[in-house]
């Protein structure tokens, strides 16, 4: 007998001469909900890091025999898709982009909802760089592949008329700032909370999303499909704990953006000018978050970026509001 062959004879064993012994396992495995997030934070903030802080989430999902939320930060979205479709993740909290890509690729992941919609991005310069979109023709534009950030750049590129006459390269976050201040980049695009704080360092602006509301990003909340077979209420849960979380939030605004503050590692202004609280929406389907994913889609279907068309209706978990 090979000991792959052993071990399973063990386990059959076991299941068998242990009363409960099986059921114990599986309920082992759903006392704890894996949730991964785009960092640099240390910990999620929006509505969910506040429920998570509050011990809103852990109250309502002990019910469903969660007893334990651990969280895994990830430098961007095709890193937590991987973790996500791999099994590693109950939940991802991402941005649209990873997230549109994913399901198109065929992951059966459901719309749970969003973190945040409306989210701008900034396509910043080096100090003493170019003045106007037009001269980075030819140039490097530094911006994280795969992200909301990324299709901003990509589109705006496409409105002005440079698609293909620019080089876009893949640069995390925490890179922008010091490839900025070498020159290294021409441009670097920022999203949420990083793109108020270069703009305190003197770093000019020379477009944002704001500016092109069809490019703006949304923060979607992504629960892989083993999760909701197994912990069937849990999207209902969910959305009591959110909603508590909104109420609280907007009640006390400023303990939230202190809160964001410290989670997200930003300065309390830089959160304040990039998080509106418009942006946390009190439904799990907003009209503008659904529109925005519809804009995104399209997009990345009409630059071949996916190849797979599919409903955001049929996305979303049925019964949610």
């Amino acid at each position: 007998m090979s000991s792959l062959q052993r071990r399973q004879w063990l386990l059959a064993a076991l299941a068998s001469a242990v009363p409960g012994w099986a059921m114990a396992q599986t309920a082992a495995a759903a006392q704890t909900l894996r949730l991964g997030y785009i960092g640099p934070g240390r910990k999620p903030a929006y509505a969910t890091g506040w429920a998570l802080q509050q011990g809103i989430l852990q109250r309502e999902l002990e019910p469903q025999g969660i007893t334990q939320v651990v969280t895994r930060v990830f430098p961007n979205g095709p890193d937590l898709n991987e973790a996500l479709i791999a099994g590693h993740l109950d939940i991802g909290i991402y941005g649209d982009t990873p997230a549109i890509v994913a399901h198109a690729q065929g992951f059966q992941g459901r719309l749970l909802g969003f973190d945040s919609v409306g989210m701008n991005a900034w396509l910043l310069t080096p100090r003493t760089g170019v003045k106007s979109l037009q001269e980075l023709q030819g140039k490097v534009v530094g911006v994280a592949l795969g992200s909301y950030m990324h299709r901003f750049v990509l589109g705006l590129l496409k409105l002005q008329g440079l698609s293909g006459k620019v080089k876009v390269v893949h640069m995390l976050p925490r890179d922008g700032a010091p490839a900025l201040e070498r020159g290294d980049v021409a441009a670097f695009a920022a999203p949420n909370n990083l793109g108020p704080l270069l703009i305190s360092q003197g770093f000019p602006v020379l477009a944002e999303a704001l500016q092109t509301p069809q490019l703006l990003g949304t923060s979607v909340v992504v629960a892989a499909p083993k999760l909701l077979e197994r912990v069937p209420q849990l999207p209902a849960a969910w959305v009591r704990a959110r909603n508590a979380a909104l109420k609280e939030i907007r009640t006390d605004s400023e303990a939230y953006y202190a809160f964001h503050a410290e989670a997200s590692g930003f300065p309390l202004q830089a959160v304040k000018a990039a998080i509106p609280l418009s942006n946390l929406p009190d439904q799990s389907y907003p009209q503008q978050g659904l529109n925005l994913l519809a804009q995104a889609k399209r997009f990345l279907l009409e630059e071949k970026l996916i190849r797979k068309e599919f409903s955001v209706e049929q996305w979303r978990i049925a019964g949610l509001v």
